[in-house]
């Protein structure tokens, strides 16, 4: 996987027969506007939507086709400063069983409700500038991609 900033460890499973790997990285200059995701007893999908000059931009949909629907639309002024979540096994895999993201406006989630490990990471300098990991029916697993304050 190809990209600059620090790549924390990710957090989950290796997968099964047929996983992916993924990543999305925020391009500079842009801003991470929208984060569609599905869940039930684990996060089924994730996708992100970005606005940069040239308009708006989606992502590949990283993960299967299960679960319950939800969108977090960020304000203009809105963005991440940590996700939280959960690493268990369900459906015979190790797999992300819920996530929560945090704003520097508000929280968003639980999503998922299968129990598990916790995970967290919060931002104090610098910016979240991506997320990747491995999918298959699930979110096998995710990681951050940090992009650090320079003075």
């Amino acid at each position: 996987m190809a990209g600059s900033g620090v790549w924390g460890t990710p957090w989950g499973g290796e997968g099964g027969t047929g996983v992916k790997t993924w990543e999305f990285i925020i391009p500079d200059g842009a801003r991470l506007t929208k984060i569609d995701l599905s869940s039930g007893d684990a996060l089924d999908f994730i996708r992100f939507t970005y606005k940069d000059q040239y308009g708006t931009h989606i992502s590949e949909k990283f993960g299967g086709d299960g679960g319950s629907s939800h969108s977090i639309t960020f304000a203009d002024n809105e963005f991440l400063i940590g996700i939280s979540g959960r690493v268990g096994s369900f459906d015979g895999s190790t797999v992300i069983t819920s996530i929560s993201f945090e704003t520097n406006i508000s929280t968003y989630g639980q999503y998922g409700t299968n129990p598990g490990t916790d995970f967290s990471f919060g931002v104090t300098r610098g910016k979240i500038s991506g997320f990747y990991g491995k999918y298959g029916s699930y979110v096998d697993s995710l990681g951050v991609i940090l992009h650090p304050y320079v003075a």
